[in-house]
């Protein structure tokens, strides 16, 4: 659209030279054509467009215009008109003896017939299957929206900016390549840009369709991992893609296998033996078997004042299979209201916890835990 304005405002400058408003051309309504007959030695410049029950003509420049039958001013405007376009089915611009120009918006697609007779004349097509007739001078008739029309430019040195399809007639200059980029539209998806044409490179992604295949190109390995999609699972980022190292308990999925690693659960044991002692309770054996190097065992007693001032920490190492927790408890008796707590935990492994609740006499009951890395313990 650029580009077309640019080519009327050149052809304005170039053809018309204000002419003295002496006659009036007229738009009228016969049948299903509207029809624009000007006046003799007058120079027209005129724009049509589509609104939603007319069609609209605008004077831009040149000479002054009236209604016919079927066509009326805009309200308070003298330099446009509307034809109501019920029932119209073609546009007939007379434009007679003048230098005139007259551009049609590419929206309107009823077929507009030009008739530019003698002159130099500008004739822009709109959307529908148009026919133009430059008549004598040296026109210029822009006719390219991908329909195929019937272009006669008449004696004269005439300009036609076309299609390939166009019929074209005593046309000395045809320009069918307006960027130059060596490639005629409609083969060229955008004539106004020597970038964009069949054979160009299609940057990925971009929302551009530089070589005029219908889609823009897609990157298919954004990350640039050596691994396209689908198989990479996660394109923005190289660190996931299949054969990647798993990272456990992160909820991501790295090796693109489907899988998200969560820590595994610790090995081991815990074993332990009651003896009701009076109304108490008091341990007989507490033991951590099976867990492995580098595992933190640590024993929590509360509820109960007897209860041992400080928890004891103890740290499996790699000739300890077996570790002895009794002693942190010692030959204690406690009450129904005593809990005595085992916490084990490693890094990067989801933790075991048991938890004694001392109740009635030698008969303790046991809540068995999970603690994962960084977090509360809670039901498994």
């Amino acid at each position: 659209m650029l580009k077309r304005a640019l080519i009327l405002a050149a052809v304005v400058s170039a053809l018309a030279p204000a002419a003295a408003a002496h006659a009036t051309g007229v738009f009228q309504k016969a049948g299903p054509t509207v029809i624009y007959t000007a006046a003799p030695g007058d120079i027209d410049q005129i724009a049509a467009f589509e609104t939603a029950t007319t069609i609209r003509f605008t004077r831009f420049g040149g000479a002054s215009f009236g209604p016919g039958p079927g066509c009326n001013f805009l309200a308070n405007d003298s330099d446009t008109i509307d034809c109501t376009k019920d029932g119209v089915t073609s546009v007939v611009l007379d434009l007679g003896d003048g230098d005139d120009v007259a551009s049609i918006d590419p929206s309107l697609k009823v077929p507009v017939i030009f008739n530019g007779a003698d002159g130099r004349d500008g004739l822009f097509g709109g959307g529908g299957m148009d026919i133009f007739d430059g008549g004598a001078g040296d026109d210029n008739i822009i006719s390219r929206d991908g329909v195929a029309e019937r272009v006669t430019c008449g004696t004269g040195r005439d300009t036609a900016i076309s299609d390939d399809a166009d019929n074209r007639d005593s046309c000395e200059e045809v320009q069918g390549d307006a960027d130059l980029d060596g490639v005629r539209h409609p083969a060229d998806c955008d004539d106004t840009n020597p970038g964009i044409h069949p054979g160009a490179t299609d940057v990925p992604d971009n929302g551009i369709d530089e070589d005029c295949s219908g889609v823009d190109a897609i990157d298919l390995d954004r990350d640039a991992d050596g691994t396209p999609r689908p198989q990479d699972c996660d394109d923005t980022t190289a660190a996931v893609r299949p054969g990647a190292a798993e990272a456990i308990g992160n909820a991501v999925d790295e090796n693109c296998d489907g899988i998200i690693a969560p820590y595994p659960p610790l090995v081991g044991s815990i074993q332990a033996t009651w003896k009701k002692s009076g109304k108490n309770t008091r341990n007989i054996t507490l033991l951590a078997k099976g867990f492995p190097e580098s595992a933190k065992i640590t024993v929590v007693c509360t509820g109960v004042k007897n209860c041992p001032k400080q928890r004891v920490v103890a740290h499996v190492s790699a000739k300890a299979d077996e570790i002895n927790l009794h002693g942190a408890l010692g030959k204690r008796s406690f009450s129904s209201k005593a809990r005595i707590e085992v916490q084990v935990t490693r890094a990067q492994r989801i933790g075991r916890v048991l938890r004694f609740n001392i109740g009635a006499p030698g008969l303790p009951t046991v809540d068995f835990l999970c603690k994962p890395p960084d977090a509360k313990a809670g039901p498994c």
